[in-house]
């Protein structure tokens, strides 16, 4: 994520309303059982369709056990209320058995309201107890779950569309005939050394920390609505109001959908890869100046770090409180940017729309194919994809473009006096206005240093090792720093300390 304002703190927005309710308030969706079809059936571990959605050859196999999610969700014409249905594989790749599980509810830290009117593990009805103010819910299983063993889960809930944006940036609602679904499905958190990660939502920075899984995601929509989400559309038909579309996603972090009426669509492509970059059509010239920016970050990053992994890449322009989001496979980028006449935090609108995306395109290396906890080590991904801007600015406009970049790295960290604070901080650990300032100022500046002691060469080798080497997975601090060890065969120690811890 790229920021430029603050959240507002959650507990104003009305996260405690968040809602359970059986059987009798199920409202237009009907109790989940074992009799209802998942429109996708049930051959879990058939990989084919995302196969087909790949580049290369990506290591499927090894990712037998990761999550798959089967959404079916019903948007009505005035948006204001979405219905939907989930089915999900969960396998315990612990090494201990679980006796519960945790569904988060983002809408819930955003201005939304979820209600869930049946969940069903195996079949068995489950009361499940909401925690965090109703951000999460912890499900107890009917039996404990051993390593390698593998529970569906079945889940009807309802999502309440806010008008106004409150919480998590603007992310999640519908707003200046915009809707935008950050989040919006019941989703199993990542269960670590630490247990489930479930907190109550930061105020400031990212609130997901997700493992690699794969979605099929069926959507009933308004004929006339322009859909673009993550991962590839794999069909779509069209009846009378309505539309039926169905996206594939995987292995992917998570999933995004968006909406908006008068889309248009510019297109390139890099290798295999086909980028699509979607604007209402009065900012159709911002939008193929984004198409540009993201082609040229996409083609530098793949020979830099490593292969990009999908064979569609989207950008969207929509309303939004940061400057842009990352997601699986596309981008967010703030609708404000896309007046190019105009300044956009004191700078000029191209300027800032050029850094913004090609920050999220970074975030496809680090975030969605290295994935990291965003909310207890937000340095890893962030600082990450302000550094590779860096990278792109040398590479595509030159050594002093760079410079001036860099600079706004230093600038950031002046905010707050240039500070000392440690980078490797949890987001809960920073003041609202420290954050920025030391994750994406400071952080970078961090890398740039490590840049120097191990040396350009070794550091470049350094991260394609650590791209490959944590592929799907989750990369920690500790296994950046002692890979990277590794690679200088040297001491780091001095500069984790000074900077990091």
């Amino acid at each position: 994520m790229n920021e430029m304002k603050r959240r507002p703190p959650w507990r104003e927005i009305g996260l405690a309303a968040a809602t359970l309710c059986f059987a009798a308030c199920a409202g237009n969706v009907p109790p989940a059982h074992p009799g209802v079809a998942d429109p996708f059936g049930a051959n879990w571990d058939d990989r084919t369709i995302f196969r087909s959605t790949l580049v290369g050859s990506e290591p499927l196999d090894d990712l037998a056990e990761a999550t798959v999610y089967h959404i079916d969700l019903v948007i009505p014409p005035d948006f204001g209320l979405l219905e939907g249905r989930e089915w999900i594989r969960y396998t315990n790749q612990e090494a201990e058995p679980l006796e519960e599980i945790y569904l988060q509810l983002f809408p819930n830290a955003a201005g939304g309201h979820t209600t869930v009117s049946a969940l069903s593990v195996g079949g068995s009805e489950i009361s499940p107890v909401p925690e965090y103010l109703g951000s999460a819910l912890r499900v107890p299983l009917p039996s404990a779950v051993d390593p390698g063993e593998a529970i569906t889960v079945q889940i009807d809930f309802s999502v309440e569309v806010g008008r106004e944006m409150a919480g998590n940036y603007g992310l999640f609602g519908y707003f200046d005939g915009f809707l935008v679904l950050d989040g919006f499905y019941p989703v199993i958190p990542v269960y670590d050394d630490e247990g489930w990660n479930v907190q109550e939502p930061p105020v400031v920075g990212d609130l997901t920390y997700l493992d690699a899984a794969f979605y099929q995601v069926r959507v009933t929509a308004p004929v006339d609505l322009d859909l673009v989400a993550s991962g590839t559309e794999i069909e779509r038909h069209r009846s009378g109001g309505e539309q039926v579309a169905v996206f594939a996603a995987g292995p992917a972090r998570d999933f995004y959908l968006a909406g908006a009426f008068d889309l248009e669509v510019s297109t390139g492509l890099v290798g295999q890869t086909t980028i699509n970059s979607y604007a209402p059509s009065q900012h159709r010239e911002a939008a193929e100046l984004a198409l540009q920016f993201a082609r040229d970050a996409l083609e530098l990053f793949d020979q830099a770090i490593g292969p990009y992994p999908y064979q569609e890449f989207d950008l969207i322009g929509t309303p939004m409180q940061a400057l842009g989001v990352e997601y699986p496979g596309m981008t967010a980028i703030s609708l404000a940017m896309y007046d190019l006449e105009s300044d956009v935090a004191d700078v000029p609108a191209p300027i800032m729309l050029e850094g913004t995306a090609v920050h999220e395109v970074a975030h496809q290396w680090f975030y969605n194919v290295v994935g990291n906890d965003q909310v207890d080590e937000p340095w890893l991904d962030e600082a990450l994809a302000q550094y590779l801007t860096g990278i792109y600015y040398r590479e595509i406009l030159g050594d002093e473009a760079e410079q001036g970049y860099r600079r706004s790295w230093t600038s950031r960290w002046e905010r707050i006096g240039a500070e000392p604070i440690p980078i490797g901080l949890p987001t809960s650990g920073y003041a609202p206005e420290e954050y920025s300032p030391i994750i994406y100022g400071r952080g970078p500046l961090f890398l740039a240093a490590l840049e120097d002691q191990m040396g350009s060469e070794t550091f470049a080798g350094f991260l394609r090792d650590y791209y490959r080497t944590n592929r799907w997975g989750i990369a920690t601090g500790e296994a950046f720093r002692d890979l990277a060890e590794q690679h200088c065969r040297c001491d780091l120690s001095g500069a984790f300390a000074t900077w990091v811890d």
